[in-house]
């Protein structure tokens, strides 16, 4: 595929975005990475600079985030990072990056990198000619069959050219093919461009059996699924979120942990953000939450300390205004002068003197 040019010959209050990118990046990335992607642009189209650092705190992640989709922009080849100064600090790592939307040549290495996944092959489109020649007399005739049969209706030319391309560029056997027209069907999709989504992610996995798709549907029901739902995403997740989420499991936390940190997550940011989400389960891996009664039971140490000193500090206030009253009493217009001092015994004799006389 050819590299994506940026240009803008508008004003700066435009950013243009490639109908490429959206077409066939956006749709694979996931959306923190777009975030990250289209503020760089933005950036750059006024000249800015454009650090870790800054882009971390104006969408509140942090440089790990940005790093990882910096780095997974790298790889796809829309933009490219390179070091401003010749330092072996690891935090200089992270920070000390200029980026531009050319392609890289060389990746760094990072702990935190973004996995390694296989490139997507490039879909090209065929006209009725070709794939008539390449579906007639093939097992891939037959399980077109089957899909219009699901589907109740006859396949269009962009949907044959999307099976053929699942078939010759990700190299699903006929028999995997069915499976996934099944497993979708099964699911409520019947949308080829769903199916094709769900076969690239399946390739980009290297699931290449039926055994191994069953594998990981289970997975899904019971790991992927219920945390999408709780996110309120419809969609199968993107090549990151599936990370994030395998990284959660490996963490060993059961899926009712993961979806209590996926609410919070709601609650707090008001969107589906895995970084955040990730976070609270880092926290709670500290703190060695094995159960949701372990979150209730955190929860409630929290309460109680934010209490205490919440009490302590109504106390110093407290006292405090009872100080100033005092300092303000002692003050007035009725104290504000030396006060005289009297000897009573003196003044008594005096008086007695007096009567005397």
């Amino acid at each position: 595929m050819d590299k994506i040019t940026l240009k803008n010959t508008l004003h700066h209050t435009t950013t243009i975005l490639p109908n490429e990118f959206i077409d066939h990046y956006m749709i694979k990335a996931d959306g923190e990475y777009v975030k990250i992607y289209l503020l760089i642009l933005r950036l750059m189209n006024q000249n800015l600079p454009v650090e870790i650092e800054q882009l971390a705190d104006m969408l509140e992640l942090t440089q790990k985030d940005i790093l990882r989709a910096l780095k997974y922009w790298e790889k796809e080849g829309l933009l490219a990072m390179e070091d401003t100064e010749n330092s072996s600090a690891p935090d200089m790592v992270q920070t000390d990056r200029t980026i531009s939307t050319a392609p890289a040549s060389q990746t760094a290495g990072d702990s935190d990198s973004y996995p390694t996944l296989p490139q997507v092959p490039e879909k090209k489109s065929r006209n009725m000619s070709e794939m008539e020649k390449s579906i007639k007399g093939t097992d891939l005739e037959q399980t077109l069959y089957m899909a219009e049969t699901y589907l109740g209706r006859p396949l269009s030319a962009s949907e044959l050219n999307s099976f053929c391309y699942i078939t010759d560029s990700l190299h699903f056997s006929s028999e995997l093919l069915e499976y996934l027209i099944e497993y979708c069907v099964g699911r409520g999709k019947k949308s080829v461009r769903y199916m094709e989504s769900v076969a690239i992610n399946w390739f980009q996995q290297g699931i290449d059996t039926i055994k191994k798709a069953k594998a990981e549907s289970s997975q899904y029901s019971q790991n992927v699924f219920p945390v999408m739902k709780a996110f309120g995403i419809n969609r199968n997740p993107g090549p990151a979120e599936l990370d994030y989420i395998k990284k959660w499991n490996s963490l060993g936390f059961e899926t009712d942990i993961i979806i209590e940190a996926c609410n919070r997550t709601l609650l707090a940011t008001h969107q589906a953000s895995f970084p955040y989400a990730n976070r609270i389960l880092n926290d709670w891996k500290k703190s060695g939450v094995r159960s949701v009664a372990d979150i209730r039971s955190l929860d409630q140490r929290f309460h109680a300390a934010a209490q205490a000193d919440g009490s302590q500090d109504k106390s110093s206030a407290r006292q405090n205004r009872q100080n100033q009253n005092f300092n303000k009493n002692t003050t007035n217009a009725f104290h504000n002068f030396e006060q005289r001092s009297y000897d009573y015994d003196d003044l008594e004799s005096r008086l007695l003197e007096k009567n005397r006389r």
